[in-house]
């Protein structure tokens, strides 16, 4: 390779290996990613972002905890680098059925707080994680009104009104569980059924809250609910209120476009 990019540079020096083809990946955008082969024949997913090395400790605090995950090669403040999951089918009805039973494990990894112990982002929008006793106080705190000087100023006005009422809106102590934090299907790779999570955004909240995502560009089907049966009544009713942070968070990063989810959300919930 004649010309090669800082970050497979990197990689190089990390693995001691030659890189002989790199294929970039552009499911993320926020950071570079790239499959490799090196010299020796062994391919690898490397990536950068905000902090390979938090990813890499997520990664591995859920591998811990039996959850299929990439496993982590090599992780630095610079470059996290992954075994190759081979996808070999998108969500088939059994990799929804796997994965409703792979997030049902997830959730029933709990802790007496929510919150995680240490801060993350998505990109440049910062993920607060303080321990808090109260889930009412970490969503609207951590979660929607520290975006709000991001936001036009009606649009503000009205997640301001928001919180102030979201009592009102999401349980006070729902149980904490362990949430992947950024699920949608693109962070999900099937390998013979098998359902792998990829780019985790850890910290310990309302089930709900990943549910909410996993909703958010599309729908499961009634082969995951039939494998998730920690659901409680209403949730669908709060799908908005959880839908409502990443909306926020791609309205920061990509512009106006998003702007009109947020809209939508709010008027779902009448505010």
């Amino acid at each position: 390779m004649n010309k090669i990019s800082p970050l497979l540079r990197l990689a190089e020096q990390r693995l001691n290996q030659i890189i002989e083809k790199a294929q970039p990946l552009t499911q993320g955008d926020l950071s570079d990613a790239y499959l490799i082969t090196t010299n020796i024949q062994q391919s690898y997913v490397i990536k950068n972002g905000h902090s390979p090395k938090i990813e890499a400790d997520m990664l591995r605090f859920l591998a811990k905890h039996h959850i299929d995950v990439p496993k982590v090669i090599f992780a630095d403040s610079h470059i996290l680098i992954l075994e190759v999951i081979q996808e070999t089918n998108c969500l088939s009805q059994e990799a929804w059925q796997n994965l409703g039973e792979t997030i049902t494990k997830l959730h029933q990894i709990q802790h007496q707080n929510y919150g995680w112990h240490e801060d993350y982002a998505f990109d440049r929008v910062p993920l607060h994680n303080q321990f808090c006793d109260n889930w009412v106080e970490f969503w609207g705190n951590y979660r929607l009104a520290c975006y709000l000087e991001n936001l036009p100023i009606k649009t503000g006005k009205q997640i301001e009104i928001l919180v102030k009422n979201l009592h009102n809106y999401i349980p006070t102590n729902p149980t904490p569980s362990l949430l992947h934090g950024d699920l949608w299907t693109g962070n999900i790779l099937t390998n013979i059924n098998r359902s792998y999570l990829i780019d985790p955004a850890c910290y310990f909240g309302h089930n709900e809250v990943d549910i909410a995502m996993l909703n958010i560009f599309g729908s499961p089907p009634s082969s995951f609910y039939k494998h998730y049966p920690l659901l409680n009544q209403g949730w669908e009713d709060r799908l908005p209120i959880y839908q409502l942070f990443p909306a926020l968070v791609h309205y920061i990063l990509f512009g106006d476009y998003y702007l009109n989810m947020i809209h939508t959300l709010l008027n779902r919930l009448k505010v």
